[in-house]
């Protein structure tokens, strides 16, 4: 658990970002709606089960008839009684068909004043099939894309959780990276405070000229205004932090300033078989291949040859009594029939569909391979930023051990006469300048590194 006030890490930002930004949270539900849509194209693959019942029909009815010489008249009531119900079961056998079973009873109770009342009960059975045998069903191939949208779905939602990633991780970095400038900016502050009191003092005693007493002013009151910039920028990516996070602007919110890095060395030719191998994009690129396969398949089993076969077998009992029906089942309808559907001619709308169908599918190809040198491209320029970046943590490191040791001497130099106010405000700005280009280069490394975990989907450890 977070408490508010608490350090965060870099980690603890990334969790964080993943359950309260908002942005993230409308993907994750993109990817629950391609869950939907796979299990609405799954219902039609499972047992589906209706029932109707009518209980009870009641009819009267009155009839005045007359007898051939019109010498009388008669009335005859009659009363019908009914009740009825169906249960229809049907299920959808990939690449078999459709089998359903049609279920339907009915109880009828009769009486009249002129005609003897019965009773009639009576039952039927149908088995119905249907299979496409030229073709595959509008149902099959819905599940199919259902099925890809599923993969696309997850596959863009890893993509998007990266990218969330690398922008709180650039947005941790922006904001550890003003921290600890303000802290550079203050020092040189201090140092600059220091130096004029200092310089003032020899100017008392007439040791140094007034314009260098001034020089150093001015440079202590540049080193306030950067303080004071330091300190904006700080509540600026501040904000922009807390925008990722999901937090309010009246949150506080404290980072982890210590940056710890430890070097990695990148295999080039490992981190592009496995960026290849692992990068959503080109998993995209490759489900959009087949997607567009099923839309041509689709297209030319619409404007093609079609041919079903279905069947039927009915069975029937009856009886007065229910427990009669099932006692004389028998066989009551047979029936099979293959339907045949062949377009012959049209205005040439049949063909431009399925020309359509077919440039799709070769520009999704196209694409697929422009995606590929796409990313290959990305990958290496990963790789030679991070070895860039490793190099001038090195340099710089050694650059800032020298603006100190400089800095030390001129320093001292100038406590003891032997140097004048500009030479010291010059070692100053050089050291400020080495200590953030310190700082600056390893915050870019661990950038770097982000952004090849970002190019290649696989983490760190695999690719040394």
């Amino acid at each position: 658990a977070i408490v508010a006030g608490d350090s965060l890490s870099l980690q603890e930002c990334i969790d964080l970002a993943a359950n309260q930004n908002l942005g993230f949270l409308n993907d994750r539900q993109g990817l629950e709606s391609s869950r939907a849509l796979l299990r609405q194209a799954k219902s039609k693959f499972e047992l589906n089960a209706d029932a109707n019942f009518t209980a009870p029909e009641f009819r009267d009815r009155r009839d005045l008839f007359e007898t051939e010489t019109a010498l009388a008249r008669f009335r005859e009531e009659n009363t019908t009684m009914t009740y009825s119900g169906s249960l229809q079961l049907s299920q959808r056998v990939r690449h078999l068909g459709l089998i359903s079973i049609v279920s339907s009873g009915r109880r009828q109770d009769f009486s009249s004043n002129r005609r003897e009342p019965f009773l009639d009960v009576s039952g039927n059975i149908q088995f119905n099939y249907r299979h496409d045998i030229l073709t595959t069903p509008q149902d099959e191939l819905d599940l199919k894309r259902a099925e890809l949208g599923l993969v696309t779905g997850r596959a863009n939602f890893e993509r998007r959780e990266l990218i969330l990633e690398a922008d709180v991780t650039a947005a941790y970095y922006d904001l550890v990276q003003s921290i600890r400038q303000l802290e550079i900016q203050e020092q040189r502050l201090e140092q600059s405070r220091s130096s004029l009191d200092l310089a003032q003092r020899k100017f008392e005693i007439g040791l140094i000229a007034e314009v260098e007493a001034l020089q150093l002013s001015v440079a202590k009151l540049r080193a306030e205004a950067n303080v004071a910039q330091a300190e904006t920028d700080i509540e600026r990516r501040r904000d922009i932090l807390r925008d990722l996070l999901g937090l309010e602007v009246t949150e506080p919110l404290r980072v982890v300033t210590e940056v710890v890095y430890e070097v990695v060395h990148i295999d080039e030719s490992r981190a592009l078989a496995l960026g290849l191998a692992r990068r959503t994009d080109m998993l995209e690129a490759e489900i959009l291949t087949q997607i567009r396969e099923l839309n041509l398949k689709e297209t030319r089993q619409r404007n093609g040859l079609t041919a079903v076969l279905r069947a039927t077998v009915g069975l029937l009992g009856r009886g007065d009594e229910l427990a009669d029906v099932s006692s004389n089942f028998e066989r009551n309808l047979v029936t099979a029939r293959i339907d045949i559907q062949l377009p012959l001619l049209d205005s040439g709308q049949r063909r431009s569909q399925e020309r359509l169908a077919e440039i799709n599918l070769e520009r999704s190809q196209l694409s697929r391979e422009i995606q590929r040198q796409d990313v290959t491209r990305q990958i290496r320029d990963a790789v030679r930023n991070v070895k860039e970046a490793e190099r001038q943590i090195e340099l710089l490191q050694a650059a800032r051990q020298f603006a100190e040791r400089t800095f030390e001497v001129e320093q001292s130099r100038f406590e003891l006469g032997l140097a004048d106010s500009q030479d010291l405000l010059i070692s100053q700005t050089a050291l400020t300048a080495a200590r953030l280009d310190a700082l600056d280069a390893v915050l870019n490394y661990q950038r770097r590194l982000k952004n090849l975990h970002l190019a290649t989907m696989a983490n760190l450890t695999e690719l040394a």
